[in-house]
């Protein structure tokens, strides 16, 4: 983001472009969405959208900062308190398919930035990783999940979640069923428990 608002006012015309922009780019796809088309659908000066953004471009890739933030924070805040780590993993896979069923938007906006914006693509899977695998390591040294390169692990894991969520979420919108959600409880027990 190019400037970042500093009154109440600025925080509404930016939060109204970002809407805009998610509301747009999922409707049409990023390269069928028009900075005009954005300012329109906002209700705001076409030149405000240039105030705090260079490019659309620019405005993609704080979409795709944004998600990151927002989702992260959404697992944190609901695996909270979880002493076990397979049971945070448990819990943390079915909220992140929670999360991403409620934020089907940001997923197709994920999609665009794969094709027009791959490296901020990029750097949303190792953020997440980043991250992910301080917990992993932490509970390899308590003992409590298999020992394997954190890393590598985080992959894994961020890969199933994508997957499954894809599968059962995206493309069908049918979600996972009681029996769907204990036999991915059981993968997870199973991939992780120490041997």
């Amino acid at each position: 983001m190019y400037r970042e608002p500093k009154t109440e006012k600025g925080k509404e015309t930016l939060n109204k472009i970002i809407n805009a922009a998610v509301d747009l780019i999922y409707e049409k796809g990023f390269l069928n969405t028009s900075i005009s088309d954005i300012t329109s659908r906002a209700g705001v000066a076409y030149g405000l959208f240039y105030f705090y953004f260079k490019s659309k471009y620019d405005i993609l890739d704080e979409l795709i900062r944004k998600f990151n933030r927002e989702m992260r924070y959404y697992l944190k805040v609901n695996t909270m308190g979880i002493q076990d780590r397979i049971e945070i993993e448990k819990v943390g896979m079915r909220k992140f398919l929670e999360w991403m069923d409620n934020n089907k938007k940001y997923y197709k906006i994920f999609i665009e930035a794969q094709v027009h914006r791959p490296e901020m693509y990029v750097w949303h899977f190792m953020k997440l990783s980043e991250r992910y695998r301080i917990g992993l390591q932490d509970a390899m040294n308590k003992g409590q999940i298999i020992r394997v390169d954190p890393e590598l692990l985080s992959y894994v894991l961020i890969g199933i979640g994508e997957i499954i969520g894809k599968r059962y979420l995206l493309w069908t919108n049918q979600g996972l069923n009681k029996k769907l959600l204990n036999d991915l409880d059981i993968l997870i027990e199973n991939l992780l428990r120490p041997k």
